[in-house]
């Protein structure tokens, strides 16, 4: 059970309602991390900002956005985040080959271009706390300076929301199967 009740519109104060109509105005629902974040809304709108930007508005193929979601997702363990942006990645297009690869932690092994190097850089960002020269090199050198700062800006983005979930102890939705082996 989530350690905070999600925030219904009618919960907020009259000045804060619009922070709740713009979440559903950019995600057609208050879902996941948003119902707890509205807890504190102006966090909340600015996390959503955020979000809207780098999920809707970088202009990269989503199968690559979705694919560096899974896998910030799955090295913070987040099976919420994981699972809801796993359905996308196979929608975008990521084979179920490459899923699996990342929801059992042996990716980037047997993957390969924007698919390999990306995985990488999000695995060492995540989990060693710096990236290396070869690596942020590769990414820099493939997708530019700005879509660098970009992807880092998603990594960010999906730590942040992944550790709300966690903290938070957010359910899976109905309809959701956890996809991490535990």
């Amino acid at each position: 059970m989530a350690r905070l009740p999600n925030v219904n519109r009618d919960e907020l104060k009259p000045e804060d309602q619009q922070y709740f109509d713009e979440i559903v105005g950019s995600r057609g629902s208050v879902r996941g991390p948003y119902g707890i974040l509205l807890h504190s809304p102006q966090l909340a709108a600015r996390v959503a900002h955020t979000g809207t930007f780098v999920r809707f508005e970088f202009d990269v193929p989503e199968a690559l956005k979705e694919l560096v979601i899974i896998t910030t997702a799955r090295e913070v363990t987040s099976q919420y985040e994981f699972s809801a942006h796993a359905r996308l990645a196979r929608e975008a297009g990521v084979s179920e080959e490459t899923i699996q690869a990342v929801a059992k932690g042996t990716a980037p092994q047997g993957l390969s271009g924007d698919e390999e190097i990306l995985v990488r850089y999000t695995k060492e960002l995540v989990g060693n706390h710096k990236i290396s020269d070869a690596t942020f090199n590769a990414v820099k050198d493939r997708f530019g300076v700005q879509d660098t700062v970009n992807f880092t800006g998603l990594i960010g983005h999906y730590l942040l929301v992944g550790q709300i979930l966690l903290a938070f102890d957010v359910e899976l939705a109905p309809g959701m199967t956890a996809e991490i082996p535990v």
